[in-house]
């Protein structure tokens, strides 16, 4: 057989004929590294169909490392709403758009499984005042020209939404796109997906971006693996766009879709990005815990209605002094703080708490009929208690952008919840998607006013195929050990969950950092069998990348702020008014510079 040395199932079976060989599928294997010569050249004794079968799908893959090369004038990665409305923006302004997303596009994202709640100035709540509670929220660390951006622009980017085809109701506070299900977000991305295909955006699924091409100074495009057949892509573009959401999915509690796993983060660090405000991890308290998987949150107004409980069956809000309503959203990060103390005591009941709204009146529940029937069914409130547990949901860091979207690198934008600085040290609910539908437009503005300007990378194909080389030998290197990577990605959610979540310390943190090293050495000796298994190794590393960035950052902020909590500096400290930001150094994020905020 032909070996070709670091990638195992790039191998291709050759047949011997003379002194020559040839590949039995057609292809030749003159860029071999090496070649070993097996007397049983198809070797399918005595192993299973399934490893046939995975052996056949790799003597097909990219035995020439065949790179197929897509352009582009805007590269846009990631299909939530900040990617679809800026890959909509694009098109209406004449330039090619080319949407490259991880899941199936629109769907498997944080914003379809959203709640679909947009906030935004209306009569009674003003700009002014949209502006005042956002930084309220995020405790003096917002960005402000960010946060002036949003406020004036979500009105009518809402409206444009709901005028495309979005249905819902307007409400005091903004627009809330949830019409006949329990989450609104298929209606906010089945809405953009549409006005996107007759726009004539194309989008390619199933495609993890691994590198993005740089020089350090400028952005040129990047290259890509199809996750099921292990195809190389390379996509040079005039500009490219980051909207690859955030990272919720590393935590061992959450809320978010399975594959956010700080892939843009680990992007924009391994191009020399900083990152900023990455502690700031926001925990939503009230998530459904009785499927045994915390997906699904339940609405903040049971809180209000009913009645929390531990083993012990005492009521948490007389425990903890829980009076102010709505309480999920007043009180969510000293509940979510409550809750996980009550569970890590051993006061849980299966790792969760009760919520009991048996005995409240149906009239009183203030959803429609429809909605009320779609809750029972879901949570059988009516008959037992829901078991609640708190559980990550967003995070307010990321990537550094000016009020354009531009980052640091010439070409390379981003928005969404990639990006820092909007929300500060906490969320105001309902920025989520209203800040992702502004910034997504706008990224995509700058993006093309950039691309008409921009020069090519004029030898693209070979530097993308050097970095696709050097990505592939380094996560499958020869002599690796086999992956168990499903282990190490389960343990990390753990640790994170454990020791870097909702309740810190120095010495959590410290022992955090320490495990989430030890996985990553780990990591490095794993080897793919195939494309499957080298994303999720990618996936894994991307994750415990993005961990040790909130880690650091939260070891370095001695305070307590916004949904930043610190056991041993249980109090905000005036002096910490600034910025953590974080950089890649030797490999690893570290902190590279604390940046006071300018009064």
């Amino acid at each position: 057989m032909v070996d070709l040395g670091p990638w195992p199932w790039l191998s291709k079976r050759v047949s011997k004929k003379g002194s020559s060989f040839a590949c039995t599928d057609g292809g030749s294997p003159r860029l071999a590294p090496k070649v070993m010569v097996s007397l049983n050249p198809l070797g399918f004794d005595n192993i299973s169909k399934t490893e046939i079968n995975n052996r056949l799908m790799r003597t097909k893959l990219m035995a020439k490392m065949d790179m197929d090369i897509i352009k582009s004038d805007v590269l846009i990665i990631g299909s939530g709403i900040a990617g679809l409305r800026a890959a909509l923006e694009v098109s209406k302004r004449g330039k090619r758009a080319l949407l490259v997303s991880k899941s199936p596009v629109g769907k498997a994202n944080n914003t379809y499984l959203a709640g679909g709640g947009f906030a935004f100035a209306t009569e009674s709540f003003g700009v002014d005042t949209h502006i005042d509670k956002t930084l309220r929220n995020g405790r003096g660390l917002n960005d402000r020209t960010l946060v002036r951006v949003l406020a004036s622009e979500a009105p009518s980017m809402v409206m444009e939404l709901h005028e495309m085809g979005m249905r819902g109701t307007f409400q005091s506070t903004g627009f809330s796109a949830r019409y006949s299900s329990l989450v609104g977000g298929q209606e906010i991305t089945s809405t953009l997906v549409r006005a996107c295909q007759q726009a004539g955006v194309r989008f390619l699924e199933g495609i993890m971006v691994t590198d993005l091409i740089t020089d350090g100074q400028a952005c040129y495009g990047a290259i890509g693996l199809q996750r099921r057949t292990g195809e190389l892509y390379g996509f040079p573009a005039s500009a490219l766009l980051l909207a690859t959401g955030g990272a919720g999915a590393i935590y061992a509690e959450n809320d978010n879709a399975p594959g956010i796993t700080g892939d843009g983060y680990v992007l924009g660090m391994e191009a020399g990005l900083e990152l900023i405000d990455m502690e700031f991890v926001q925990f939503y308290p009230l998530v459904f815990a009785g499927s045994g998987h915390a997906r699904m949150i339940v609405p903040p107004f049971f809180a209000d209605l009913g009645t929390i409980t531990n083993r012990l069956g005492e009521d948490l809000k007389e425990k903890y002094d829980f009076y102010e309503k709505p309480l999920a959203i007043v009180s969510r990060d000293r509940l979510s703080q409550a809750l996980f103390r009550e569970i890590i005591q051993g006061n849980g009941i299966d790792g969760a708490l009760l919520l009991d709204i048996r005995k409240v009146k149906e009239d009183l529940i203030p959803v429609s009929n429809r909605l009320k029937e779609l809750l029972r069914r879901r949570f059988s409130y009516d008959s037992k208690p829901i078991k609640i547990t708190p559980a990550c949901h967003y995070n307010m860091g990321g990537l550094i952008i000016d009020g354009l979207c531009r980052t640091a690198i010439s070409g390379l934008f981003a928005a969404g919840e990639v990006v820092g600085g909007t929300d500060g040290a906490n969320r105001m609910g309902g920025n989520g998607l209203s800040g992702s539908l502004v910034f997504g437009a706008l990224a995509a503005e700058s993006a093309v006013e950039y691309a008409g300007s921009s020069q090519a990378l004029s030898d693209f194909k070979a530097v993308a195929h050097a970095t696709a080389q050097n990505r592939l030998s380094i996560m499958s290197a020869e002599h690796a050990q086999p992956s168990s990577t499903r282990f190490l990605m389960r343990e990390l959610r753990q640790v994170l969950w454990e020791k870097v979540g909702i309740l810190r310390s120095e010495r959590s943190l410290s022992e955090g950092i320490r495990t989430i090293d030890e996985i990553l050495t780990e990591l490095q000796g794993h080897r793919a069998r195939n494309p499957q298994e080298l994303c999720r190794i990618m996936e894994c590393r991307n994750a415990g990348l993005t961990g040790r960035a909130i880690s650091v950052s939260a070891l370095a902020r001695t305070e307590s702020r916004g949904s930043h909590y610190r056991s041993d500096f249980p109090e905000e400290d005036r002096d910490w008014m600034k910025h953590i930001h974080v950089q890649m150094k030797n490999g690893l994020p570290n902190v590279a510079r604390i940046v006071a905020i300018a009064e």
